[in-house]
């Protein structure tokens, strides 16, 4: 038997002995593996766009959240 065939095997067994709880959790670990990645969602002009941001607050050139929030607080009621 080779390493998949024993791990498939083991992973059987623990199924059939899990508990509801544990069975719950490798349903959505497995769920959560089968969704893509956000990322290759992203299109490429906002990849751009973020990547830009991330690049701005690299440099330093980001705002405080604090300063944000003083200057829009009549928007952001």
């Amino acid at each position: 038997m080779n390493e998949v065939s024993v791990l498939r095997e083991q992973v059987k067994q623990f199924v059939d002995e899990a508990s509801e709880k544990e069975l719950e959790m490798v349903y959505h670990l497995f769920e959560a593996t089968n969704t893509s990645d956000w990322w290759n969602e992203v299109t490429p002009d906002h990849k751009d766009a973020i990547d830009k941001g991330i690049q701005q607050l690299d440099n330093g050139e980001g705002i405080p959240h604090h300063e944000v929030t003083k200057k829009y607080s009549k928007w952001l009621k």
